[in-house]
């Protein structure tokens, strides 16, 4: 079989991947999704933009007051004492007051108002004194104070937003900030997955001796969705070599990428390995974490594909881990990575040295403002209540041994999609 230059020949390398390799030979053999389109800004929320966003207009346009309270010129300042300036009319915002503020004079001014000519200070409302049309104010404020100047915030001709961003809901209010209507964003890979085995069953059938119900199709569609792509769910497929191939050669034609769950590890009853020699240029890997040894990658044509461990715990683990940065990479991101904390461990933790330990957890902020982390309790693979009730992973090096009461760890806090 004629390997993919994208992907990894594990002949050549040690038995078992670190997680950080394992991340760099994803990161080689994904590419970019190069079809884009045209959004309003609401529906593009989630998606990746194509290009940068350049702004046409300062913002703020003019100069405006940061307070409710009475534009003057600063000039008045310099007299000794207390001060009294005469209000000769009101600046809304919208409706600015159309004169000129001259000496002893001010103008009385809300938020977001257009400052008046002449003048070049606010003071705030609590610092004055007024009596009719007449203020009162002291001497010990600074000239220029509460106000926001053009371009401030955003200059005319400055990139606002680069190429690879995924857009946020603040980024929708930046983009109308500066009259952005529409923007031109990368499509939404459209990521197909389904399940193996004969045992499984989906919700509404009947269990027979052995069988069990599927918890990954519905955990992998919720982080799926959580991701803004394109979901094609195809099921669950019987343990039949035919069918198997044929949903997998339908997926690669129709879809950016392709998952499934199960038939990771090559074993006699999972014809997967075979046909994925057949058909693909997929590794079967073997990496140096838990939960999630088993992991295949590679192509099904052009279309990037990852094996998934049966595991549930396993499964959402190695979706967090690497699905995840790689759908980031398909949608034209350029980096992806997952925030780590240190905290302070509340359990005694079991850990042998060899593979990097993902332990769920339970991360906190006690009295004293220190974050500390709990353990789930059990952490076999199948155990998926311990997904539910964490908050993070705990993540124990390669070669730590066993975590003592106290002593701090790292975490990776579970970033939305989880």
């Amino acid at each position: 079989m004629t390997k993919n230059n994208n992907c990894y020949d594990d002949t050549k390398q040690p038995s078992l991947l670190t997680v950080e390799k394992t991340l760099e030979l994803i990161k080689n053999g994904i590419k970019q999704i190069e079809k884009n389109q045209t959004q309003a800004i609401r529906d593009a929320l989630g998606n990746t933009l194509a290009e940068d966003v350049i702004s046409g207009i300062n913002v703020p346009p003019h100069r405006n007051s940061a307070m409710d309270g009475y534009a003057i010129q600063s000039k008045d300042l310099e007299n000794a004492g207390n001060i009294q300036l005469k209000v000769i009319g009101t600046s809304f915002a919208g409706a600015p007051f159309d004169g000129k503020v001259s000496k002893t004079e001010c103008v009385r001014i809300m938020t977001g108002a257009m400052m008046p000519e002449g003048s070049d200070t606010v003071i705030m409302q609590e610092d004055t004194q007024r009596n009719d049309d007449i203020i009162e104010i002291n001497n010990q404020h600074k000239a220029g104070q509460n106000v926001r100047h053009p371009g401030e915030d955003i200059q005319e001709g400055s990139v606002v937003l680069k190429a690879g961003k995924q857009i946020s809901p603040a980024d929708l209010g930046l983009l109308s900030s500066i009259g952005i209507a529409e923007v031109k964003t990368y499509c939404k890979p459209k990521i197909a997955f389904f399940s193996t085995g004969d045992e499984l069953k989906s919700l509404g059938e009947t269990l027979g001796p052995g069988d069990i119900y599927d918890s990954n199709r519905y955990t992998l569609h919720g982080m799926l969705k959580k991701m803004h792509v394109e979901i094609i769910d195809l099921g669950v497929i019987a343990d039949d070599k035919a069918l198997i191939q044929q949903t997998l050669e339908k997926a690669a034609q129709s879809a950016d990428m392709i998952l499934t769950s199960g038939g990771a590890s090559v074993g006699e009853a999972d014809y997967i390995s075979e046909i994925l020699a057949e058909i693909g240029q997929v590794n079967f890997w073997k990496i140096a974490m838990k939960p999630g040894k088993p992991l295949a990658f590679g192509h099904i044509n052009q279309t990037p594909y990852f094996g998934l461990p049966g595991n549930p715990v396993s499964v959402m683990a190695t979706c967090y881990l690497f699905v995840q940065p790689a759908i980031e990479y398909l949608k034209g991101q350029k980096e992806a990575s997952h925030l780590s904390l240190k905290a302070k461990c509340l359990n005694k933790l079991k850990k042998s040295p060899g593979r990097t330990d993902f332990q769920r957890g339970i991360l906190k902020q006690d009295e004293n403002g220190e974050l500390t982390v709990d353990t789930t309790g059990m952490q076999g693979s199948h155990i998926l209540t311990s997904m539910s009730i964490a908050n993070c992973f705990i993540v124990l090096p390669q070669q730590s041994g066993n975590i003592k009461e106290g002593e701090a760890v790292e975490v990776l806090p579970f970033n939305g999609i989880l």
